[in-house]
């Protein structure tokens, strides 16, 4: 099936396209609805795997998700992009299938569909959600508004000798700090484009967004309280769209591996975010910097941890945000993909952590910004500086580049391809999840009618099957389950037909050492392949299975003739 991913799909279309989708492919895609917004739209979760080689709950799994944001709506499409792409190649790419026929894929492409759809419909932008919050009423001050009819909200300027800016000599449309010493020319007061509630006619300020809630300051590990972090809702969880993840989650314990798709800055960032990567248990530093090498090599994008490189304050941080609960709570390498990069694309060096910038720097930067769109998206991008009437304020100029579909988020032009080298570091990373397999099982014949059974099963994958140390040291890693099954009469001699065999190391930490907070381990704590064994009797010819589990690794199974 064809889908056009060069514009921004709203609710009904993705709703429409989801639905073809799984009907179009019912042996390897389910649609479910995870919970309803406020206004009444479905958060939908695909379910992709090829249900002829077992169902989805056993096999592992690897998440992806976006739109946290309302205002991301690249992190939506990539996401979509991802299901499309599954789908369509599975019949002709060799490593699709097998992923498709070993593993599976949930894919949340829209957790705030409300937020998403008033962003597309309106000039307006905003954090998650069209709820009023944290104030019922409008906050005092200034609050974006598009007064000139060019479908964004840009930018005002307003001629002052008070001011602070002033025009860019190489590019008016640029506005640069006026020097310390500089007490004669034109100045500006640049605020942004709108209306200002309880105007007192004298004082401009920006008003706390009338929507200000941060779907991703709502999970619980982290959080703090709105005074802290802006945005983080009455208590963890309290929005029913984060709550639907949340479950979600809990309820899909076979997730080994997630990838939550936002915008801007073109960087691939990793926990932790609440502390820093020296108190870190280091095997895990060692996965998050492997797995989000291979990121790199697809998508460009550098690898940045939260906590040191990616927070601006490091003690009054913001938290609450879904990778550090899926790493801290449930032990799963999660990574927070930050899509699109208008400056790297203007010729701006994307490095991270970020490095204080200038006044004259800054404006450099913005310089080449308008170059590129100039070069690339021409004057749709843009409105010139002009003059309207403001009712409130009189003369202004309207002006600047179109934030949302230029700076924020990709031009339509760019989507698809955005979308697809994002896609190739999820197939990747979810080819990295653990994998069971029975590497043989053998009757040796004891007696009359006494066999001793011997079976070795190993996990191929590059991850251990706990996944990650924070998995073992919250306790939540399960252990490696066999079952014996045997036939009708015959009967257990030594040996436990169902048993906890431990945890398999992955083929990533074989032969290493590692330590943590003084103590060396070595890979001989958790073998990568283990043996068990049993006596039974039974008659000639009859089969014996066995079976081991885990929910991250999967299912294995293998069978022997006596």
């Amino acid at each position: 099936m064809q889908f056009n991913f060069e514009h921004y799909w709203a609710y009904d279309e993705m709703t429409a396209n989801l639905k073809a989708m799984a009907e179009a492919h019912p042996g390897l895609m389910s649609l479910t609805s995870i919970g309803q917004s406020p206004q009444g739209r479905e958060v939908w979760a695909a379910t992709l795997t090829n249900m002829a080689t077992g169902e989805a709950a056993t096999k592992p799994a690897y998440y992806i998700d976006g739109n946290h944001h309302a205002g991301e709506v690249t992190g939506s499409m990539a996401s979509l992009y991802a299901i499309w792409r599954l789908l369509g190649d599975y019949a002709n790419c060799a490593k699709t299938a097998k992923l498709l026929d070993t593993t599976t894929v949930y894919v949340i492409p829209r957790i705030s569909p409300d937020g998403a759809e008033h962003y597309l419909q309106t000039p307006e932008m905003l954090r998650s959600s069209p709820k009023p919050y944290p104030f019922e009423d409008k906050a005092a001050g200034l609050h974006g508004s598009d007064l000139n009819g060019d479908g964004s909200v840009t930018m005002m300027r307003i001629p002052s000798p008070l001011g602070q800016w002033k025009p860019h000599p190489e590019d008016g449309r640029v506005m640069v700090r006026r020097a310390p010493d500089e007490l004669d020319g034109q100045f500006y007061t640049v605020i942004p484009e709108g209306l200002v509630e309880d105007y007192d006619g004298l004082n401009l300020f920006e008003a706390i967004h009338k929507s200000g809630l941060d779907f991703n300051r709502n999970y619980p590990f982290g959080w703090f309280p709105e005074y802290r972090q802006p945005g983080a809702g009455r208590y963890p969880l309290s929005n029913p769209e984060t709550k639907a993840v949340a479950d979600f989650i809990c309820d899909h314990g076979n997730i080994g591996g997630a990838a939550t798709m936002h915008t801007t800055g073109g960087v691939i960032v990793y926990p932790p975010g609440t502390y820093s990567l020296k108190n870190t248990p280091k095997r895990d530093v060692t996965v998050f910097q492997a797995i989000g090498a291979m990121g790199t090599e697809e998508t460009g994008y550098p690898i940045a941890n939260v906590f040191d490189d990616f927070l601006q304050d490091t003690v009054n941080y913001s938290s609450g945000a879904l990778d550090d609960y899926m790493y801290e709570y449930h032990g799963i390498p999660a990574y927070t993909v930050e899509l699109w990069n208008l400056q790297e694309r203007a010729g701006i060096e994307n490095i991270w952590p970020r490095k204080p910038q200038s006044d004259a720097e800054q404006a450099d930067h913005y310089v080449k910004i308008f170059k590129w769109i100039d070069e690339n998206l021409g004057e749709s991008a843009f409105t010139p500086w002009t003059e309207i009437d403001h009712p409130q304020l009189g003369k202004v100029e309207v002006g600047g580049f179109h934030f949302k579909f230029v700076y924020q988020n990709c031009p339509q032009g760019y989507l698809e391809a955005e979308c697809e080298k994002t896609y190739r570091f999820c197939l990747r990373s979810a080819h990295t999840l653990p994998r069971l397999k029975v590497d043989s099982l053998t009757a040796a014949k004891a007696g009359d009618g006494v066999f001793h059974l011997k079976a070795i099963v190993s996990n191929y994958g590059y991850l251990p099957t706990f996944l990650t140390q924070a998995a073992l040291n919250v306790k939540v890693a399960l252990p490696v389950h066999a079952h014996l099954e045997l036939p009708q009469g015959a009967n257990l001699v030594s040996g436990k037909a169902c048993q906890d065999i431990g945890h398999l190391e992955g083929v990533g930490f074989v032969g290493t050492k590692y330590s943590y907070q003084g103590i060396t381990k070595t890979k001989d704590e958790h073998p990568i392949s283990r043996q068990v064994e049993w006596v039974v009797t039974a008659k000639a010819g009859e089969t014996v299975t066995v079976t081991f589990t885990q929910p991250k690794g999967g299912t294995a199974s293998a069978s022997v003739v006596l």
